[in-house]
């Protein structure tokens, strides 16, 4: 009896062997994966049965129909070729995951691999492509060690994958002893779009939209789709408030452009609601319904807001959004929001002035809570301390301008301007250099100005200052150092670049118990290096007396004199005339 292994082939298989053109069309119709045979210009000349149980539809109606038109592209837009005129100089061979709707309605993802028939030319002139569904005929995926992780629609992680790494997040924060952040995000009215577009479209701007959102978030963080329109960020190891808003604001922003369908122009906003760890939950399940209850409170005050568990921290982080929304309106528009006053440095000894800093100040001071100096560190967050800069330049020189035309006094006297570390950096918004700016700014000579450079600058990348500096000096731009003691400086640096004046903050005396020595240490290294200390921040007469003895011959302060407008200088001029530097 033949074994079953050894059973020798049939009749029928005999007669296909013998007839390769008919064994191959049996192959075609027999395979279980969709197959399609396309000529150069994508349009359908043959399909087999299984072709049209995965796409969901009768032979009849296939035949001289785009291929396209049977699939979704989860790319948007595509960047496979389809025809014979865009393939020439690509693979003759790609695959690509689509979505396919079956007959019951559902879009199941299906990966589709292209072949090129190539002619005796080696040019393609048709096309097979063979669909390889992901899931069973009873719903099952494939392959659970990868498909069982990723949402079909989107390609994003699912609720399975999002609850691993949530876990695994957790894990790391607790050990490390840091936070995390979780941004559960409802897409409004998406009902009622996909009700109106249909489903197979709606899929399509579901995984656009989900790409949007992906260019939105680091790698290190993750993306993914609970089902439907709601989607969760997960920000590890930076789950700061801060850090959590911004997120959820480029998010937001992502959705801005409209989408579009057909002719049609849709406008989508996001509801989305953050939760922290530790602060608001410590575990998955506790950690997603806080965020998704923040969800529904964003939703309740209006399509696209977001809102955090904790309402005190909406309405803190919203005053600082509006902070900044100020802050950026004033830089702007400076003119209808600041003006720069001057106030007085002196010779210790005789109070002759020696020399004037440029000091900003509010128009309408009622507005804001603080002097625009307490705001410079969130000027330079916002990569708004470049304009501020120049805006106080060319209004100084404007100002220097006038007095020096007027003959007055004080067109000889010598103007500071503190520098943001952002021009030490030359990391301006048109990367135009300090120098290249100043030189188109209509003045002859700037031996009057004098650039403070921040201490903090002077700690990082030096050789990028270094060039910069002197090439301010070749101007005729006296430079100084703002803030010395504050920060770490490289003395042996410092010596061979062109400061001549340092400023020391006089308030060191009751920040530190032994204030004194460091004022005094600070002052003689500084003139051991041939640059002039000047004691600043002297506004009390008990820190006036305290600094008796310091090696120090400039000071400035309240207590001199504050900071006056370009008017009022003139007229306090006549009692405190310049002295000799």
């Amino acid at each position: 009896m033949t074994e079953k292994g050894n059973r020798p082939p049939g009749k029928h298989t005999h007669a296909l062997a013998q007839h390769p053109a008919r064994l191959v069309q049996h192959a075609f119709e027999q395979s279980q994966n969709g197959l399609v045979i396309t000529d150069g210009d994508g349009n359908i000349l043959l399909v087999n049965d299984a072709f049209c149980r995965i796409a969901g539809v009768d032979r009849a109606e296939t035949s001289g129909w785009p291929i396209e038109h049977f699939y979704l592209s989860r790319r948007t837009p595509s960047h496979l070729p389809v025809t014979a005129d865009t393939t020439p100089s690509l693979t003759h061979s790609w695959q690509q995951e689509v979505l396919c709707r079956s007959t019951e309605g559902e879009s199941l993802p299906v990966l589709m691999t292209v072949d090129a028939m190539l002619d005796e030319h080696q040019q393609p002139r048709h096309f097979l492509h063979t669909f390889v569904q992901l899931f069973r005929s009873n719903g099952e995926m494939l392959d659970d060690r990868h498909w069982i992780h990723i949402d079909p629609i989107t390609g994003l992680p699912n609720w399975l994958l999002l609850r691993d790494r949530l876990s695994h997040a957790l894990a790391q924060a607790e050990r490390a002893d840091t936070t995390l952040a979780l941004l559960f995000i409802d897409i409004d009215q998406f009902k009622t779009i996909n009700d109106s577009v249909g489903h197979t479209e709606g899929d399509r701007i579901l995984g656009e939209l989900a790409q949007r959102l992906q260019r939105e978030v680091r790698s290190k963080d993750t993306l993914a789709r609970l089902g439907s329109d709601q989607f969760v960020v997960l920000l590890e190891k930076d789950g700061t408030p801060e850090a959590a808003q911004l997120v959820a604001e480029r998010l937001h922003e992502a959705l801005e452009p409209p989408f579009t369908s057909g002719d049609r122009y849709l406008l989508m906003t996001a509801s989305i609601g953050i939760a922290l760890y530790p602060t608001d939950a410590q575990d998955v399940e506790p950690l997603l319904a806080a965020a998704r209850s923040a969800m529904f409170i964003a939703r309740k005050k209006g399509p696209g807001r977001l809102a955090f568990v904790d309402r005190r921290l909406t309405a803190q982080l919203k005053e600082k959004y509006r902070l900044e929304s100020l802050l950026s309106e004033a830089i702007h528009m400076p003119s209808h929001h600041l003006e720069l006053h001057y106030q007085p440095e002196l010779d210790r000894s005789s109070l002759r002035c020696t020399g004037l800093e440029a000091v900003l100040r509010w128009k309408r001071p009622t507005h804001w809570q603080h002097p625009p100096g307490d705001y410079l560190d969130t000027l330079a967050r916002l990569g708004l301390g470049v304009r501020l800069n120049r805006w106080m330049i060319q209004t100084a020189i404007a100002d220097h301008r006038r007095w020096h035309d007027s003959g007055t006094a004080l067109g000889k006297l010598p103007v500071a301007i503190q520098l943001c570390e952002s021009h030490l950096a030359q990391d301006t918004f048109d990367h135009r250099p300090l120098d290249h700016f100043l030189r188109h700014q209509g003045h002859d000579s700037f031996e009057w100005l004098t650039l403070k450079v921040p201490a903090q600058g002077l700690g990082g990348e030096l050789d990028k200052a270094t060039h910069l500096l002197k090439r301010l000096e070749r101007l005729g731009i006296r430079l100084a150092v703002e803030g010395f003691g504050s920060q770490a400086v490289d003395l042996a640096w410092l010596s061979r670049l062109p400061f001549h004046k340092a400023t020391v903050d006089a308030r060191l005396l009751g920040m530190h118990h032994e204030g004194r020595r460091l004022l005094e240490a600070s002052c003689r290294m500084l003139n051991a290096l041939d640059i002039e200390p000047v004691l600043v921040s002297i506004d009390e007469g008990s820190v006036a007396a305290g600094l008796e003895g310091i090696s120090a011959r400039l000071v400035q302060g309240d207590l001199y004199s504050p900071a006056m407008p370009a008017d009022a200088l003139e007229s306090w001029l006549e009692t405190h005339g310049p002295g000799g530097e």
